[in-house]
């Protein structure tokens, strides 16, 4: 109950121990004697190493494909982390009961040669190669996966938002209209306006997140004539871009449909022509930069078609990873010179536990009297590095 708590709840180890409290004086004492956070840690890290430990068995016997990729630093480390999912896209997107986390890797930095011997022990977890291996389109990545020798399908959602930043960063137009629409922000945040300004514009990946922005301006276009005088003044840019953010809105409205797609239906010879007719419809028939980026997204589209190696519908979206990293960043310590610590063990758990028949199937009481701490320990040392906060306290004890 404890580390299903734990996983299913987003509190923290206290939390749960105030629960299973607020419990047990409901219940006069159902629960017997309460045990103490640090213990269900431990409980959350052995459950955590004998999930990890046996992640490859259930894909033993089935075609599946690796989700890849590497955290930003944690401390003075990165995480790197290769998920197992199936092969075949599930007529929906992927959520944590799909996966299995096959590999988890720490180092100072990657390349395509130590990412290559990852995703090789990954493999060699399940006893055969996966069927294709997604990532972003870093050159890191795309060399390590070659090392493999599978195929590779790009993530959908970062291709696109490259390929819109090819286009876009760079041009005046785009570039004077977010400094105008950022201005805003820091002179009225506090003033009755403040309703009306934009969203917050992300300093990385900003072109895998214009949506919203887009969107807002679109609307703030249509309502411009309905706004105060004072309104009108402040955001008069508005309709002096009104052609630029018609422009962006069709774009983003061909973009997002594209990977709903893909998200939704998965890859496959249907889903690429569907997403080509939606690039004619909305993009050959607007102006230079459009047609441009409708060239980027159709020699994208045929080139992952020629990467199919089965005819089933496949998938091309890393989203579930990039979401279970969100996840532990959430969770860990907030102190940034722990690193990585044996907490990460947290996320196999927490996806083996993340629906009602694997947490009911999940025989817990077997796994606390299997495993036992010194395997923890032994763990860390062959995966983990010594983290800042360790040097740092090795260092000041001499100094004592």
């Amino acid at each position: 109950m404890s580390t299903t708590l734990y996983t299913q709840v987003n509190c923290g180890f206290r939390q749960v121990v105030k629960i299973l409290n607020v419990v047990n004086g409901a219940f006069d004492g159902l629960l017997g004697k309460t045990p103490s956070y640090n213990t269900i840690e431990d409980w959350v890290k052995k459950c955590g190493l004998e999930v990890y430990e046996k992640a490859g068995e259930s894909l033993q016997n089935t075609q599946y494909a690796q989700i890849v990729d590497e955290s930003m630093m944690i401390g003075s480390e990165k995480l790197l982390l290769t998920l197992g999912v199936p092969a075949q896209h599930q007529g929906r997107p992927l959520n944590y009961s799909d996966i299995n986390v096959l590999n988890i890797a720490v180092a100072e930095s990657w390349n395509g040669e130590n990412i290559g011997i990852q995703l090789k022990a990954a493999a060699k977890k399940v006893g055969h190669d996966p069927l294709y291996i997604i990532s972003d389109n870093a050159g890191a990545m795309k060399k390590g996966i070659r090392c493999l020798g599978v195929p590779h399908h790009r993530d959908i959602s970062h291709s696109l938002g490259m390929f819109l930043e090819r286009i876009y960063k760079n041009e005046a137009d785009f570039k004077e209209y977010l400094t105008l629409m950022t201005e805003p922000k820091f002179k009225y945040n506090m003033k009755k306006i403040a309703y009306l300004l934009p969203p917050t514009q992300r300093t990385i990946a900003r072109f895998m997140n214009l949506s919203e922005w887009v969107k807002w301006s679109g609307k703030m276009l249509k309502s411009y004539h309905m706004l105060s005088e004072e309104e009108r003044t402040v955001f008069s840019f508005i309709p002096l871009n009104a052609s630029l953010i018609d422009e962006l809105s069709e774009v983003i409205k061909c973009v997002n449909t594209i990977e709903s797609i893909c998200k939704t239906k998965g890859l496959s010879k249907e889903t690429i022509k569907e997403c080509k007719q939606i690039v004619k419809k909305h993009l050959f028939c607007g102006n230079t930069r459009m047609m441009q980026l409708g060239t980027f997204i159709f020699t994208f589209l045929t080139e992952e078609a020629k990467v199919m190696t089965e005819n089933i519908n496949q998938n091309n979206s890393s989203d579930i990873i990039e979401s279970i990293f969100g996840k532990y960043k959430a969770r860990k310590s907030f102190n940034k010179l722990n690193g990585v610590t044996p907490f990460i063990l947290f996320l196999p758990i927490y996806a083996k536990l993340s629906s009602g028949p694997q947490s009911r199937r999940f025989d817990f009481k077997e796994t606390l009297e299997n495993k036992r701490m010194i395997e923890l320990e032994n763990w860390k040392k062959v995966n983990l590095t010594q983290n800042l906060a360790q040097l740092r306290t090795s260092c000041l004890k001499k100094s004592a």
